[in-house]
């Protein structure tokens, strides 16, 4: 007997399940990592990099999470997402860091699109 609430990842779909989870670490980290360029000075910049990825997961678990309570639908759910990446490598560009704000944003826009496709995710 397993605690297990949820559905096992296994196969392809676990593999692109598991990458969008490491994906959605590194858009908070991304957030973090710029927030910390952004501010002029020591507490601008802390402020800014806990405020940062705070309000990323806040619009994440609202409108993104399996469990939310207002989780919306096709597409509008992948637009928010979307931009969430976008967004994230476009202020990673900004303040210096390009290769990885592009990487963060293909990544992670790519896998949000392959677990709709692969891994069912609705």
């Amino acid at each position: 007997m397993t605690s297990e609430t949820g559905p096992r990842l296994s196969g392809v779909a676990g593999v692109v399940l598991t990458v969008r989870f490491l994906t959605e670490l590194a858009l908070l980290g991304g957030l973090a990592l710029a927030g910390t360029q952004l501010g002029s000075g020591v507490a601008l910049a802390i402020v800014d990099a806990v405020l940062l990825p705070l309000v990323a997961a806040a619009i994440w678990g609202l409108f993104i999470a399996p469990r939310a309570r207002r989780r919306l639908g096709e597409p509008a759910r992948f637009l928010v997402e979307f931009a969430l990446f976008a967004a994230t490598g476009v202020v990673l560009v900004l303040v210096g860091w390009p290769v990885t704000g592009i990487a963060l944003a293909v990544v992670g826009i790519g896998i949000a699109a392959l677990t709709r496709a692969v891994a069912k995710d609705g």
